[in-house]
């Protein structure tokens, strides 16, 4: 069988034995015939330029395999983007080694396509698959579904139906073709190769004093490289390639040179700890390269959440929370926008979990945006649409950090797209859970929670939890946060909500927020930003009410740069510039107290309100020119001079003043010319000789300032996205925006202060003060009347035509100027705008607003014949990526027709599809019935019906949405309900039509339509089939019976009281048999992902629902089994509102029936046993649900059973002192019964303290009560920790040959001697079996003996127990009996029980006496 050395072509040897030993393997087993043929261990360069390396390439008689080896023992799960490797108890993630396998096979298809060798021989060149051979033979490999794709491991070679690689490559694995490769095809293929120019792998690449490594990835025409210094082996970088083929034209060249020089210009100048520094710009040999700093310790954070999830603390998810938010409101500043942020963007250090910080870098800003403000209409209204291409849905798992529009956003709205990013991501780090699933779902979630409900899948979410996410993920942009600064305010009432700062301990700057203490007697009053060098947080010192800015270095390599501006600042006084009071150290680093510079600066404002008035331009330019007068006399140089550091304060009268901040450049070398910011900084300098900085340059950027602040956005030069100083033009003054009085002293001004030739602006400051001045000197400002307005206005409608002006109409000059820019010139143009506009423009002060607006209003009211014919928001439907809209499909249903050529047939057509008001939204009626209602014959309709199929086929827009819905069911099964495809036809393409019933009803027409087309065909993709309450759309029949029956398991279901885990339904649904189709040999046990069998399983239900939390309920279920369920999400706030209440119960279940408002709610949450109760003084007065406890135990569903008891044992109890202790004492004793049956029911983690002294009889009632046969869902079974550890040691210990006494000792030794260290290896080794035996089993555990988790440092196993238990496919539950006497958190030896989710003690029960003696039950039953 082994392959002969004609055959194996060995290109270069490998330098891994495993990758020999597999290679070797491969070889014995394959047949030594043709057409087989392998070539090993070469490279290529593709058209693209990019290096490709290949493990093997295999040729067989089923195709071309390009083949890449795995050989990492131990267990691999992991899903379609990602794989994790768990080896000798440490988890590894990366991406799936499939995605980049495929790309590289689809390139060199491309490459040996055009080889004469193949084009020549005339012949079909196969299809080139992937295929990852997992060849080590210890691999327990569990990926299940899609993401075991062309992934195999040895198999049975020579068996039938071989599962393994060789039986793949024989066979084929996607591709299988009806003819087979033959000899001529062979020796083509051979030959191409060698014209394709394959080769050994260059190890020795450079670029400059970096030789390049391993591929860290690769995106649309680059390909990051790991680098080390050839001279230096401590120093690495990341190297990004933007690769050109050599044969390219010299115009393709220079397009990547344009994309890497402008990546490269983008940051420039960025220097923050949180946003990765590009280094340098090189040529090379592949294409322009950028040189990175690289930590090659760093992870992503998507793996670093896989990995490390379950061990980081609500502490450290807040704090990556936050170091994320304010590094884009640094970036933010600086006129950088990512625009596509996610967590494969976000590189994470410091890697150890338990003891260090944890610090971030933002990466991959190739999609950003910067200086963009110069272009962008400030009006613009952007409304949210969906996407077209199916693809990016289910293969890019970046796009679900996306704002919805995304697609088509104007670069200057990066903002609200980066916030969204932002709100994604920390939904994640809070909850443990991707936003979505797919765009799909994240699309269907935005639209029914206006933003992500944290709380649809988190317990103990609080309310400004909740809010921080929603408002942050809003699809409606303009109701989401408007800057990252707003995030980061409510991010610090989050933080109030979920810690309790220690008031008297002391924290490092860094990391502190509100209400914290610092080093030298400082309380936090508010966190106010990181900037490149240090943290700025607003202090108020002790014996105090004044607040100061403490700015403290961030590290002490940036000590003597805080003391430099401490110098200078210390020597500067002026009213315009801020106030140092005292230079001092704070947790061993530099800190600078100064005065507060005010609660906003003059950049918030101008995004707030727009260009300023005149009279506080006026005001406001001068202070700022003298400020700048007083440096200049001082001989002190700020250099960074812009709105964002400039703030705007109150003086002792109460009066607006502006002060100058943050000398932190000051003490910058006048060569080093990139410091600064753009747009500010002078673009002119390089053109100096030799380049320099000075105080013209200092000018410049004051001049810049005050362009801004008078225009409302800074000055462009030429194109506006061409560098200044390549251009020979001067800057474009925006003349128009100025009155006609100022205009020209204006324009001349700023002419001057911003010219090219630094030796024809202002020689000083002085010289533009009297400039500034003398333009006011000559204004005259002129304020309309607004006395009469309204009788004005009245008279002028009376005679207005659609050509009026705006100032016809009354406008003032300020109302004028606002309309002018938004391209509004008469009354026409006025009443053709929607509305809302006027109401959200930016950078308009409210009065103008105001006037703007009811002046339309009035307008329209006094004459609506000049609203006749205008288009609306929603006359037609936006575009969205060339992809025709759901509404103008709809209106290409049905032939256009003249008014009054009225046609049966085809008002019968149209009740079929749906469209006739008086068919249901979401049903299809049959044809019979559509003939009946419209009085034709049913033969009638159906000639019309199979005209209309042909017209449907000829429109190319149909034959488009044919194919979307093609890819769409491949993507989820071969199989959808009709109302999943049609809401899925919503987000792929969007729809004009506000109207839910009416949207529904255009994507039923249009998928109707879209079915009936393609039945006219001979093969047809996909048909639709009956059934009860949704027709099926599904590629063939036997899928559609597969749905069916689904859908009958999911109603048996959902009849469960209460509702059955998610374990327990996905063995049931599992259970039934797949398509006869796909059951043949060597088809995977399952091919749909658990939650989409959930999902169509209760799509094809009749009466089955899927909850937020994966959960089979029924539709309609009753309100208080709904607050029964949903317990979890209602204990998080400290007081919820009734609408708030029904919010988050409606977030987990959406079809269930409505809850109530009062005073039914109340009945019905104390049925619930809900501890929430009404408190009409809550919520300023308006009254809401507080939280309260019972007895002494706090429990989230305590009052259903009890109660009643209670009341039964009062009257027994007489009503003296010790009856009501005795009462109090059988009710928390009935509370723990619930809580305990409750928690079996719902599954998790419950931890469980009881006192040493009655800890045995405790174990042995939880174990008499709830682990006898018949118990449900499972008997609870007893495990006692210790001695599985134990035994897995000892397993561990014989498999690796040491002694068992040696490990005795090892156990006695000193903490961190080298016998203790091994010790820990070993121990290290047991987490494999330690997690199988916790979580993989079927039935509730009940752990006990747990001491050796503390000694042996193995808590954290408690965090993954938290995060799985519970799960589909997980052990149900786990309940934790610690003896303890510790009041508080829950401890082992000392060492506290890491729980992530314990809000409200939702984690966590005391057993009381009561109930460990079974006083409750004895007191029912007598």
């Amino acid at each position: 069988m082994t392959l002969g050395a004609a055959r194996w072509h060995v290109i270069a040897e490998s330098n891994f034995a495993w990758e020999r030993e597999a290679l070797d393997w491969l070889r014995s087993q394959l047949p030594d015939r043709d057409p087989w043929h392998v070539w090993t261990n070469f490279e290529f360069i593709d058209d693209e330029g990019k290096v490709s390396e290949v493990d093997a390439l295999v040729l067989s008689p089923a195709g071309l395999f390009l083949v890449e080896i795995k050989s990492r023992p131990g267990v691999l799960t992991g899903d379609v983007h990602s794989w994790t490797w768990n080896t000798d108890g440490r988890s590894t993630t990366v991406d799936n080694p499939v995605i980049l396998a495929n790309r590289k096979a689809k390139r060199l298809a491309s490459l040996l396509k055009r080889q004469p060798a193949i084009t020549k021989a005339k012949i079909r060149l196969p299809f080139v698959e992937p295929a990852i051979f997992l060849s080590s033979t210890s691999l327990s490999c569990r990926l299940e579904g899609l993401a075991k794709s062309a992934t195999f491991q040895h198999g049975r070679p020579g068996s039938q139906g071989d599962p393994g690689i060789v039986g793949a490559l024989a066979n084929g694995i996607t591709n299988r073709s009806a003819t087979t490769v033959d000899s001529q095809q062979a020796r083509a293929i051979a030959r191409g190769l060698t014209e394709a120019g394959i080769r050994p792998s260059n190890k020795h690449r450079q670029v400059g004093d970096y030789r390049l490594g391993k591929l860290l990835s690769e995106g649309e025409g680059f390909q990051d490289w790991e680098a080390q210094h050839v001279s230096i082996d401590t120093v690495h970088r990341r190297v990004r390639i933007y690769t050109v083929a050599s044969a390219s034209s010299p115009e393709a060249r220079a397009t990547r040179v344009r994309q890497a020089r402008r990546e490269f210009e983008i940051l420039e100048g960025i220097d923050h700890p949180g946003i990765l520094k590009v280094k340098d710009y090189k040529e090379t040999e592949l294409g322009p390269a950028l040189i990175f700093d690289h930590d090659p310790k760093a992870m992503r954070l998507d793996h670093l959440l896989r990995d490390y999830g379950k061990d980081l603390s609500v502490t450290q998810r807040l704090q990556l929370v936050r170091d994320i938010a304010e590094t884009l409101k640094y970036a933010h500043s600086k006129r950088l926008y990512h625009r596509a942020l996610g967590p494969q963007s976000i590189l994470v250090h410091g890697i150890g979990i338990g003891s260090g910080t944890l610090h971030l870098r933002l990466m991959n800003w190739q999609t950003a945006s910067r200086n963009v403000g110069e272009s962008a209409s400030p009006y613009t209204v952007h409304r949210t649409t969906g996407t077209q291409h199916v693809e990016d849905y289910v293969e890019d798992p970046g796009m679900i950090y996306l704002a919805p529009e995304t697609t088509r956003a104007d670069p200057a709205h990066g903002p609200s797209l980066d916030v969204f990013s932002l709100g994604c991501i920390a939904y994640q780090l809070f909850s443990g859970q991707p936003p979505a699933e797919s765009v799909l779902d994240l699309a269907e979630k935005l639209r029914v929670g206006q933003g992500l409900r944290l709380s649809d899948v988190m317990d103990g979410c609080g309310a400004r939890q909740q809010e921080l996410i929603q408002f942050a993920t809003c699809p409606d942009v303009l109701a989401r946060y408007d800057t990252v600064q707003d995030f980061l305010d409510d991010l610090d009432r989050v933080e109030d909500e979920l810690t309790t700062p220690d008031p008297e301990a002391t924290v490092d700057p860094s990391v502190a927020s509100a209400g914290d203490r610092l080093d030298g007697g400082f309380t936090v009053v508010k966190r106010m930003g990181r900037g490149s060098s240090s943290d700025a947080l607003l202090v108020r010192k002790d014996g105090s009410d004044e607040e100061h800015v403490l700015k403290v270095a961030c590290d002490v390599a940036h000590n003597d740069r805080l003391a430099a501006e401490g110098e200078v600042l210390a020597r500067l006084h002026h009213q315009n510039i801020v106030a140092h009071r005292e230079t001092l150290t704070v947790a061993g680093r530099t800190a600078l107290l100064i005065k507060s510079a005010g609660s906003r600066t003059m950049a918030e404002k101008l995004k707030d309100e727009g260009r300023l008035s005149l009279d506080m331009l006026q005001r406001f330019g001068e202070e700022l020119i003298e400020a700048v007068n007083h440096l200049e006399a001082e001989g002190v140089a700020h250099r960074d001079i812009k709105p964002e550091n400039i703030g705007i304060a109150e003086n002792r009268t109460g009066k607006l003043q502006l002060v100058l901040f943050d000398f932190s450049l000051c003490r910058t070398p006048a060569d080093n010319i990139t410091a600064g910011t753009h747009p500010y900084l002078d673009p002119f300098l390089t053109l100096r000789r030799p380049p320099r900085w000075d105080l013209y340059a200092e000018r410049f950027a004051l001049a810049v300032t005050l362009y801004e602040m008078a225009v409302g956005q800074p000055p462009v030069w030429g194109d506006g996205q061409t560098s200044p100083a390549m251009l020979d033009v001067e800057a474009t003054i925006e003349r128009d925006v100025f009155d006609p009085v100022t205009r020209e002293g204006f324009t001349a001004f700023f002419s001057k202060a911003l010219k090219r030739e630094y030796r024809e602006r202002f020689d000083n400051s002085e010289d533009m003060l009297r400039a500034w001045r003398a333009i006011f000197a000559a204004r005259q400002t002129i304020h309309p009347g607004e006395s009469g307005a309204a009788e004005g206005l009245a008279a002028i409608a009376m005679t207005a035509t659609p050509l009026t002006t705006m100032a016809e109409l009354g406008y003032s000059l300020e109302a004028q100027d606002i309309l002018e820019r938004m391209g509004i010139h008469n009354a026409r143009e006025l009443l053709a705008v929607d509305r809302i506009r006027f109401r959200y423009l930016r950078g308009v002060g409210d009065k103008i607003r105001k006037e703007i607006r009811l002046t339309a209003k009035e307008l329209a009211r006094l004459r609506p014949d000049l609203t006749q014919g205008r288009s609306t928001a929603h006359d037609a439907d936006e575009e969205v990526g060339g992809a025709v809209s759901v509404n103008e499909l709809a209106a290409q249903l049905l032939p256009r027709r003249p008014a009054g050529d009225d046609r049966p047939e085809e008002a019968a057509l149209a009740h079929y599809l749906g469209l006739d008001d008086s068919v249901q939204a979401g049903t299809w009626p049959n044809l019979g019935d559509s003939a009946q209602a419209n009085q034709v014959d049913r033969g009638t309709l159906t000639a019309a019906l199979i005209k209309a199929r042909e017209r449907w086929l000829k429109n190319p827009a149909f034959t488009e949405l044919r194919q979307q819905l093609d890819t769409l069911l491949r993507s989820q099964g071969q199989v959808m309900s009709a109302h999943e495809s049609a809401m899925a036809l919503l987000a792929l393409r969007g729809c004009a039509s506000q109207d839910d019933a009416e949207r529904l009803r255009q994507a039923m027409a249009v998928l109707r339509a879209a079915v009936e087309a393609e039945s006219h065909l001979d093969q047809p993709r996909f048909e639709a089939f009956d059934h009860q309450p949704r027709a099926l759309i599904a590629s063939a029949s036997p899928w559609a019976d597969y749905a069916r029956q689904l859908g009958a398991a999911a109603d048996a279901c959902a009849l469960a009281d209460p509702l059955l885990p998610p374990p327990r339904v996905l063995e049931t649904l599992e259970g039934v048999p797949l398509p006869a189709a796909l059951a043949g040999e060597g088809a995977p046990a399952a091919t749909l992902t658990p939650t989409r069998l959930l999902r169509l399983a209760t799509s094809a239900s009749r009466k089955a629902a899927l909850s937020s939390r994966q959960e089979i309920y029924p539709r309609g279920m009753a309100p208080l089994q709904a607050l029964r369920q949903s317990l979890g999400a209602l204990i998080g706030a400290p007081q919820l509102r009734a609408r708030e209440i029904q919010d988050r119960v409606r977030g987990r279940y959406p079809d269930a029936a409505a809850v109530p408002g009062r005073p039914e709610l109340d009945r019905l949450l104390e049925a619930a046993g809900a501890p929430l109760s009404w408190d009409p003084s809550a919520a300023e007065g308006a009254g809401a649900y507080r939280l309260s406890t019972l007895g002494s135990v706090q429990t989230a569903g305590t009052t259903t059973v009890f109660s009643r008891h209670t009341t039964e044992l009062a009257m027994r109890a007489g009503g003296d002192g010790a009856g009501a202790a005795a009462v109090a004492e059988l009710a928390d004793a009935a509370a723990i019964e619930e809580r305990l049956t409750r928690s079996l029911q719902q599954g998790g983690l419950l931890v469980l303290t009881v006192p040493p002294r009655i800890a045995r009889r405790a174990e042995a009632e939880l174990l008499h009560r709830f682990g006898q046969p018949g118990t449900r869902p499972a008997p609870l079974q007893r495990v006692n920790f210790d001695a599985l550890l134990l035994d897995a040691l000892r397993e561990q210990a014989t498999a690796a040959r040491v002694d068992w006494n040696v490990v005795l000792e090892a156990d006695a030794a000193d903490r961190g001697s080298r016998h203790w260290i091994n010790l820990q290896r070993l121990v290290q080794r047991t987490l494999p079996t330690l997690r199988a035996a916790l979580l993989q089993g079927s039935a509730p555990i009940l752990l006990v003996s747990a001491g050796l988790l503390a000694r042996y440092d193995l808590v954290t196993l408690i965090s993954e127990v938290e995060e799985h238990a519970g799960r589909p496919g997980q052990t149900p539950a786990v309940w934790l009996l610690l003896p303890t006497t510790h009041q508080g958190l829950p401890v082992i030896d000392g060492v506290a029980v890491p729980i992530v989710n314990n809000i409200q003690n939702t984690r966590t029960l005391a057993l009381a006496q009561a109930w460990v003696e079974n006083k409750h039950r004895a007191s029912i039953a007598s």
